[in-house]
């Protein structure tokens, strides 16, 4: 089983390391968080003097200052192109005409929807390890905490999953990669301004506007705290899309054999 969705996920790591798609959403990420690194570096210099005058500054950490802004910003950016990688999972196969090929293999839906969305977040992941550099160099100049540090990547990594199976379950719906793109950013930013809202809306319906934002359990990583119900709020997400994508798949399966 786990050779078959090995199998999918180099493939599909071949096709993105090939596409010139692929390394520009790299590139674009990894600068812009670097000058969003740089920024808050900047930042960080400006307040620093006035904290040291203040009774309050030893309850102020780098993690708050620095490591917290860069990795919201950062799950900012995901939003944004990560759509441009989702939206090729299964409209491009479509497009090309594989997709038949790939449903026609002697592999079941949940191993070629497990294969596609591992690739993704390796490619992910990968971007998210290189986008670490800059963080890692306030190991060398200064003194943050690792752990927290630590935490907040987990947590990203795990937005980052929990958003990838949303994209790959919007492209097994459609053939069209615009289509797929410009859905899945709609969603995603929907549930982005669900943080924004959530001051706005009624009392009693606060606490369900938190449970579904993605933002509102991101900001625990963030801030270097792990908890159990975060995590598990982006593992369901996650293995709830996976599940749509699997059942998306086998409908069209069967559409195509009758």
């Amino acid at each position: 089983m786990m050779r078959q969705i090995l199998l999918v996920a180099r493939k599909d790591l071949a096709v993105f390391f090939r596409s010139p798609l692929a390394y520009a959403v790299l590139t674009c990420f990894l600068l812009i968080a670097g000058y969003i690194f740089a920024s808050t570096i900047n930042l960080y210099q400006l307040v620093s003097v006035q904290l040291m005058q203040s009774p309050r500054a030893a309850d102020v950490t780098m993690q708050d200052l620095v490591v917290a802004p860069y990795l919201q910003n950062a799950a900012v950016v995901f939003l944004f192109l990560l759509p441009l990688l989702t939206m090729r999972g299964y409209a491009e196969e479509k497009r090309n005409g594989t997709f038949e090929l790939l449903l026609s293999y002697p592999l079941g839906e949940g191993r070629i929807a497990m294969g596609k969305l591992l690739a993704l977040c390796v490619f992910l992941w990968t971007a998210i390890a290189l986008s670490a550099f800059g963080p890692l160099l306030l190991m060398v100049y200064a003194t943050p905490e690792p752990l927290p540090m630590l935490v907040g990547y987990l947590g990203l990594a795990l937005l980052a999953t929990a958003f990838a199976s949303l994209g790959l379950f919007i492209s097994s719906l459609t053939s069209g990669q615009v289509v797929a793109g410009v859905t899945t950013f709609m969603i995603l930013l929907v549930l982005w301004l669900l943080s924004w809202v959530r001051e706005l809306v009624p009392q009693s319906v606060r606490p369900v506007v938190e449970a579904i934002s993605p933002m509102d359990h991101f900001s625990p990583f963030s801030q270097g705290v792990l908890t159990l119900h975060d995590a598990l709020y982006f593992l369901l997400l996650a293995a709830a899309f996976f599940w749509l994508t699997v059942l998306s798949l086998e409908n069209q399966r069967w559409r195509r054999a009758t």
